[in-house]
């Protein structure tokens, strides 16, 4: 055996822990074995009738020698069993490790026995795959959201290209109608990318809850959306206690509350009204957004908050501030609902609930 074939051999943990084991079993044996030959020397030599004392001290000592070799392979075989037994939790981490590195991260050590440092280190080990699983989903699911909801928009552009390209006669008029298509298209675009930004940098952070006031920040939500609703003379306004303090994550809290006002103002007709109000109870925050806009068909009230889904009259839409922030709200302990009168025209109303 080569020089580096000793070297790795003597780095398993399971040899050295058999050969410190082999010591201890067999070098007691050895000097046992010592201080009785010594012993039966000094006997011999102090004793009368010599002959006869010397026979039966080399039998007595032959039958001890003979012992001590036979011990040997007994020790080095329990030694390497023992090694063994303490090794198994740390070749079971290796194991899973492997077998995850091969297939998926869904495999867990689930070690329950053993050494407490290996149950410890196993532990976290799994904690660790849970959090890279995780991370693992979300970035799978980041990717598909994306071709999911950048298909669409830039179908369009390139459809639209297609066909200014192909018209036989193309007019100035004409290219303004294609341009002002492919610039919807392009806003669309942009406008569905910072959302799935925006998404995935919410779901990799953790919460950061600190006492904030609620209707401050929906009155600051309000103050933002204004100056878009002005131009389709859709007033809103804000009702509700003066200070609402809450315990929460006060930027994601804001984003949710954003994306259902304007939610509410991009479907609310010209010249009509969208109220905001806050309350208070002894659990709950909440925050109600109403409207007087075509309201929502009983038949699709399931499908609001499910990703990319838009209704028949949502053009504009990414189809993912309402899903983005009843995630935010159930993060809170809470939930975003929806109410809307079966007669159409009789508007809808979105409440958020956080708990305190």
């Amino acid at each position: 055996m080569s020089r580096a074939s000793w070297s790795r051999l003597w780095t398993s943990l399971r040899v050295r822990l058999a050969v410190l084991g082999f010591l201890a079993i067999y070098v007691p044996a050895l000097l046992l074995f010592g201080v009785t030959t010594v012993t039966e020397d000094e006997q011999v030599e102090d004793r009368d009738g010599v002959e006869v004392a010397s026979q039966t001290s080399d039998h007595d000592l032959s039958w001890s020698a003979w012992t001590v070799v036979a011990l040997a392979p007994v020790a080095a075989l329990l030694a390497w069993w023992l090694a063994g037994r303490a090794v198994r939790p740390i070749e079971r981490v290796r194991a899973v490790a492997e077998d995850i590195e091969a297939s998926d991260l869904g495999r867990r050590i689930d070690l329950d026995h053993g050494p407490s440092e290996v149950v410890s280190l196993a532990a976290s080990f799994d904690s660790m795959l849970d959090r890279l699983e995780r991370s693992a989903t979300t970035q799978q699911r980041l990717i598909e959201e994306t071709s999911h909801g950048l298909r669409t928009p830039l179908a369009v552009l390139s459809t639209n290209a297609d066909v200014l390209l192909a018209h036989p006669e193309p007019t100035v008029e004409l290219y303004r109608q294609g341009l002002e298509r492919s610039k919807s298209a392009a806003a669309r675009l942009t406008a569905t990318v910072d959302e799935l930004l925006l998404d995935a940098r919410g779901r990799a952070r953790t919460l950061d809850r600190h006492p904030a006031d609620l209707a401050a920040i929906v009155r600051g939500v309000v103050d933002e959306v204004r100056p878009g609703a002005e131009p389709r003379a859709v007033a809103l306004s804000v009702s509700g206690p003066e200070t609402v303090v809450c315990t929460l994550d006060e930027p994601m809290v804001r984003r949710a509350i954003a994306n259902i006002v304007d939610n509410a103002v991009r479907h609310a007709p010209e010249g009509t009204s969208v109220d905001v109000h806050v309350a208070l109870d002894e659990h709950h925050a909440s925050v109600e957004v109403t409207d007087d806009g075509p309201g929502i068909a009983a038949e699709d009230r399931d499908h609001v908050f499910e990703r990319f889904w838009r209704g028949p009259t949502d053009s504009d839409g990414t189809g993912l501030g309402l899903p983005i922030a009843r995630q935010i709200a159930r993060a809170h302990g809470g939930d975003v609902t929806v109410t809307s009168p079966a007669s159409s025209g009789a508007g809808c109303a979105f409440e958020l609930r956080l708990r305190r």
